[in-house]
């Protein structure tokens, strides 16, 4: 090989890693742009979560008044309703 030759394929070697490291550039960029995007996109999403969270704890502490409520009531009903007020009838032991 002469030297001119080994030169033009030293250059062209030189050319394809350029153009390598270009193609790793604007890669680099466009992930870096995705992963801004993908960055806000959770942030969004965290803050809907949390807003959900919120809606959903002040749902169940209302439904657990409620519950408490209407347990509250039966009960009182229980105890005003004369078939529940009537005494227990007496067990008989077994005689072996």
């Amino acid at each position: 090989m002469t030297k001119e030759y080994t030169n033009l394929i030293l250059e062209t070697m030189n050319d394809k890693f350029q153009q390598m490291l270009e193609c790793f550039s604007v890669l680099d960029t466009r992930i870096d742009r995705f992963e801004e995007r993908l960055t806000e996109k959770i942030e969004i999403v965290d803050a809907k979560l949390m807003g959900l969270s919120r809606r959903v704890d002040s749902v169940v502490k209302n439904l657990s008044a409620e519950i408490v409520e209407v347990r509250d009531e039966l009960r009182a009903h229980r105890e005003n309703v004369e078939l529940h007020a009537i005494p227990k009838k007496r067990v008989l032991k077994k005689v072996v």
